[in-house]
C-alpha cells in the first residue's frame, strides 16, 4: 500500500504531531508498505523530495506552529503525487497542508484519513475572549473541512469525539495507540557520566531532582501553573528543578513569570532541540510531568517512559488521562496542586538504586507499544477507510 500523510510540521520542529508523523512512517514501512511524507518548511523556496519526505514552501502564520504551506496546489508536490500514486491519503493537521492533502485525494480519487491529535480551540493563543471566539470560529471550519471529507476519523484518545460534538460533528472516531522508537528511547542507551555531562550541558546540578516537559509552549499545556506551583509550594531546599524543552507562542510569557518569581536558577529553558538528542535529554531527567487537562495525545511522554521516566499528568472530569497510565506503577494522574507536589517529592525522594527500579518498571510497562504495532492498528483503519470509498458512503456532517 501506499500511504501518504500530510502534516504542517515535522522534523526538526518539535511536537507529538511532528513525532507521530516519524514513528507512523516507520512502522508502515516496517510492514513493508510505501510511505511519502508531505509537510511544509520556510527554509525552501521550492517543493522538494528527500529521503520519502516532500517539504513544500512555507510562509510565517500566527498559528501554534508558527507557519503554514504557501500554496496548496504547488505543481511540483502534485507531480511527486501522481508518480507516487497513493492509496490512501492521511491528514494529521486541518491547516493548508490539509487541504492540500483533501486536494490531492479528489484529483487522484483516493481515500482520506483524518486524525485528530489536537484541539481546534487551542491553534491560537489569544488572551482577548473576543478575539479567541473569532479566531476559534475559523478554526473549527478548518476542523470540520477535514472531518467532512474524511472516509475514517481516528485519534490517540476517546476525548476526540467530543471535541467532534463541540464542533456539531457526529462521526464515529476510531482510537490507535500512541508509540514510540523503543531502541533510539532507551535509558540503557546511556550511562551516569553521559547523564552528568547532559545535566552540565542544561546548566543543571548533577544531585538534583529534574522534571521535565518537552512540546509545544502553547496556552493549552498549562506550564504556567506548574510554574506558579513552583513559587507556591516548592522550595530551593527541596533540590526539585523544572526542565522545558520547546518553543511556542507562550514562550516570552513563561520565561517573564520565571523572571518575576526569581525561579530561574530551579527553571530551565532548553529550547527547541533536535530530536536525536531527546533520548540523552530524557535519559538525564527523572520524571516527566504535564498540566494538560484536555489533551488528546503526548508522543513525547510516551518517549519519556521508554527512557524509564514515571508521568504525572492532571486529571480530568471526564476521566480521559492517558490509558497508558497505571497509577502509582509508572506514574501518578494528579487531581490538584497538592497532589502534584505531594506525588513530585515522593518521586523525588527516591535513591539512586530504587530509580533504577522504577525506570525499569515504566519502561516494562509500555511492552506491545512500538511503532509496527502502531502500523498494524492503523492498518485497519485504512481498510475501513477503503472500503467506505468504494461503496461510496454518505458521510454525515451534522449531528
Amino acid at each position: 500500500m501506499n500511504v501518504a500523510i500530510f502534516t504542517e510540521v515535522l522534523s526538526p520542529h518539535i511536537s507529538g504531531i511532528s513525532t507521530y508523523a516519524q514513528v507512523l512512517k516507520k512502522g508502515l514501512e516496517g510492514r513493508g508498505h510505501k510511505v511519502l511524507i508531505v509537510t511544509s518548511s520556510v527554509h525552501t523556496e521550492q517543493a522538494s523530495v528527500r529521503r520519502g519526505v516532500i517539504r513544500c514552501p512555507a510562509r510565517k502564520c500566527r498559528n501554534k506552529y508558527g507557519y503554514e504551506c504557501r500554496n496548496i496546489n504547488d505543481v511540483h508536490v502534485v507531480k511527486f503525487l501522481e508518480r507516487f500514486r497513493p492509496d490512501i491519503i492521511h491528514i494529521l493537521t486541518d491547516t493548508k497542508i490539509g487541504y492540500m492533502g483533501i486536494s490531492i485525494a479528489d484529483r487522484l480519487r483516493c481515500p482520506v484519513v483524518f486524525s485528530v491529535l489536537d484541539n481546534y480551540a487551542d491553534r491560537f493563543a489569544n488572551r482577548h475572549p473576543i478575539l479567541w471566539r473569532i479566531k476559534t470560529f475559523f478554526e473549527r471550519r478548518h476542523f470540520c473541512d477535514m472531518i467532512d471529507n474524511a472516509q475514517a476519523v481516528t485519534s490517540t484518545n476517546k476525548r476526540a469525539a467530543v471535541f467532534l460534538r463541540s464542533a456539531g460533528r457526529k462521526r464515529k472516531v476510531l482510537l490507535t495507540p500512541v508509540a514510540t522508537d523503543k531502541k533510539r528511547f532507551n535509558y540503557n542507551n546511556s550511562n551516569y557520566s553521559a547523564v552528568i555531562k547532559m545535566r552540565k550541558k542544561l546548566g543543571i546540578p548533577k544531585n538534583a531532582t529534574v522534571a521535565v516537559f518537552a512540546g509545544d509552549l502553547s496556552l493549552a499545556k498549562r506550564l504556567d501553573h506548574i510554574i506558579n506551583t513552583f513559587k507556591r509550594r516548592l522550595k530551593y531546599e527541596d533540590n526539585i528543578h523544572f526542565l522545558i524543552v520547546g518553543d511556542g507562542t507562550e514562550t516570552a510569557y513563561l520565561k517573564k513569570l520565571c523572571v518575576r518569581y526569581h525561579l530561574l536558577d530551579r527553571i530551565h529553558f532548553a529550547g527547541t532541540l533536535a530530536n536525536s538528542i531527546m533520548p540523552e535529554v530524557f535519559s538525564a531527567c527523572d520524571i516527566y510531568i504535564s498540566a494538560a487537562e484536555d489533551g488528546l495525545m503526548s508522543m513525547s511522554f510516551a518517549e519519556a517512559m521508554a527512557c524509564g521516566l514515571p508521568v504525572m499528568v492532571k486529571e480530568d472530569e471526564e476521566k480521559y488521562v492517558y490509558s497508558m497510565i497505571r497509577d502509582g506503577v509508572n506514574g501518578f494522574a494528579y487531581k490538584n496542586e497538592k497532589e502534584f507536589v505531594r506525588y513530585l517529592k515522593q518521586l523525588s525522594y527516591f535513591d539512586r538504586e530504587k530509580r533504577e527500579k522504577m525506570k525499569y518498571i515504566v519502561r516494562h510497562s509500555l511492552k506491545g507499544l512500538n511503532c509496527i504495532y502502531m502500523a498494524k492498528c492503523m492498518e485497519k483503519v485504512y481498510a475501513n477507510a477503503q472500503k467506505a470509498f468504494n461503496d461510496h458512503v454518505t458521510i454525515e456532517k451534522g449531528i
